[in-house]
């Protein structure tokens, strides 16, 4: 009994110990998408992706989801389906646009910057050495012959020209017979000029989607709204093999790709340094003496830095620029996950408000205290004493579930959601009927005539095996339903698992030894209703002790005469 005692308050202590080191050290449970509001989105996949590609798109969205530094993200397949849930995330349109990329990672020369079309700018600063074009592709005649394209091919022209031969003196552009000035005769256009004059001059439009395949040029758009005419691709994010994002050398944010070794790797993006250093016509000097490369993802150019060495060893490549650190941070993880395997289209878009996911914890908890008080007023009223014992339990496991939760949180990144909540809940029933199995039995004991401490010890003996068979089932079923569920069914499962796993606890090392204290005090021995018993339970007792009846009141059984013969009573037929 004393060893037994010992631990009981043993684990009273630790429980105390550790719920008070959670609130003085500010550990408190992460909660879930639809506690404290987020974003969930299912996507789907088009065509018909192998099974192998969806899991490769899972691992790529995790992994963007994951650098992003959203608490306890969920990213599950349903079936062809994948589901997102990020709960908390404040900028969720950034978030989704990040996850959600397609594309393919491109590396695409800058041939005409035209600046922010559209826009009306305060000052001249168009971010990533754009500058206010020369020609208005909004003003450019769809119509017009090459000549109409002249300006915006000059850095081309320019670029061509730096290899021929510059002639000593300029033609006199006017005719000899008349004295009048000729006109201009347009140059012979290149395949790459027709390509630029035909996609970029002509149009006045995006590139659209379908239209944006990886050897022609395009016209897209920029992070800062510029539109930039760009080259057939030269290199994809299968060269890269990661990128980060921090500061370094007082310029601020940048963002370091490392590419793969080899032919494969570094090799075609030092090729690609090659042709816009030098200012080749397939890459050429735009906003200042070198070419620049454009990082394109999902159609969109995510930076178009200059390109300010011929060569460069793989991890020693630096991106620099007016980068805010989310910018950075985004760049870096475009960088580094590169495009999924598949096309998804997104099925269905959930967004919680941070007040509605406070009203549903509110709620919870409002429902979560209901429960506990009935079932606190149930006990305290039909098993008097031990019922006190049976609450006692509950708020072990409570500061325990706590603790746990909240380290759980912290470490692990699992969150507490509405599921979870009612995980709890249920377990406090759950709780509740292991203890009452146990003051059944020791009310049965008693009733058949035993001492209140005896039938404790006796009745736990009896007990014990069925609170731990009908834990093992509950444990069972929340195991299928983690492994063999998603999303909200998998933190139920959970919750109710590791509650069930501390009633197993308290019931084997908390409960008998309180029981069993309470018993031995006096007051409980001369009445045994203090801890719920029956009148006939206690009158059956007192027979078993040979205690007579009370003056003034009739004794258990009628006393026998002595020598007074037994009648039998006859069977009826």
């Amino acid at each position: 009994m004393n060893s037994q005692f010992a631990r009981a308050m043993g684990l009273v202590i630790i429980s105390i110990g550790l719920f008070a080191a959670t609130l003085i050290s500010g550990n408190e449970p992460l909660l879930g998408l639809d506690l404290q509001g987020g974003v969930s989105v299912v996507y789907q996949p088009t065509g018909n992706p192998t099974e192998e590609a969806l899991d490769e798109a899972t691992d790529i969205i995790r992994g963007r989801v994951d650098a992003l530094g959203v608490a306890e993200p969920e990213i599950s397949r349903q079936g062809n389906t994948i589901v997102v849930d990020l709960p908390g995330v404040e900028q969720q349109q950034r978030a989704l646009d990040l996850v959600g990329q397609t594309a393919e990672l491109r590396f695409r020369p800058v041939l005409i910057d035209f600046g922010p079309v559209g826009l009306a700018p305060e000052s001249d600063d168009t971010g990533d050495g754009g500058f206010t074009p020369d020609i208005d592709p909004d003003a450019v005649d769809p119509d017009a012959a090459d000549g109409g394209s002249e300006e915006g091919l000059a850095p081309l022209r320019r670029s061509r020209q730096t290899d021929e031969t510059q002639p000593e003196e300029e033609p006199d552009p006017t005719d000899p017979a008349t004295g009048e000035e000729e006109p201009d005769v347009p140059a012979e256009l290149t395949p790459l000029e027709a390509a630029i004059t035909e996609r970029c001059l002509s149009t006045g439009e995006l590139t659209p989607p379908e239209e944006d395949i990886a050897d022609q040029v395009v016209l897209l758009a920029s992070e800062d709204g510029s539109w930039l005419c760009l080259g057939p691709t030269l290199l994809t994010g299968t060269a890269l093999e990661t990128a980060s994002a921090g500061t370094g050398g007082g310029v601020g944010w940048q963002v370091n790709p490392v590419f793969k070794e080899g032919p494969e790797g570094i090799d075609l993006f030092n090729a690609a340094a090659a042709l816009c250093n030098a200012g080749a016509e397939q890459c050429p000097p735009t906003t200042s003496s070198v070419g620049r490369l454009a990082i394109v993802l999902d159609g969109l150019v995510q930076s178009a830095p200059a390109i300010n060495s011929p060569f460069f060893n793989r991890n020693q490549i630096e991106i620099t620029g007016d980068f805010t650190p989310e910018e950075a941070t985004d760049l870096a993880t475009a960088l580094r996950f590169g495009a999924l395997p598949v096309e998804l289209e997104a099925q269905q878009i959930r967004t919680i408000s941070a007040s509605i996911g406070t009203d549903v914890l509110e709620s919870g908890l409002i429902a979560g205290i209901i429960g506990v008080l009935l079932v606190a007023i149930f006990l305290i009223s039909y098993y008097r004493l031990a019922g006190l014992i049976a609450i006692a339990g509950l708020l072990i496991s409570a500061m325990l579930l706590w603790s746990i939760v909240a380290l759980m949180g912290q470490q692990l990144g699992l969150a507490l959601s509405l599921s979870g909540i009612v995980g709890l809940i249920v377990a406090i029933g759950v709780s509740a009927d292991s203890n009452i199995v146990y003051f059944e039995n020791v009310k049965d004991a008693v009733a058949s005539g035993k001492r209140v401490s005896t039938s404790v010890e006796r009745a736990y003996r009896n007990s014990i095996s069925t609170i731990i068979k009908a834990d093992v089932v509950s444990l069972i079923a929340a195991g299928l339903l983690y492994f063999l569920t998603v999303g909200a069914v998998k933190g139920f499962a959970l919750y109710l698992g590791v509650a069930t796993l501390l009633d197993l606890l308290i019931a084997m090392v908390f409960m008998k030894p309180m029981l069993l204290w309470l018993a031995q005090r006096a007051a409980v021995q001369e009445n045994p209703r203090l801890l719920g018993l029956p009148d006939n339970a206690i009158t059956a007792a007192l027979i078993k002790q040979g205690v007579t009846a009370k003056p003034g009141r009739p004794s258990a059984e009628p006393e026998k005469k002595p020598g007074a013969p037994m009648k039998k009573k006859k069977a009826k037929k």
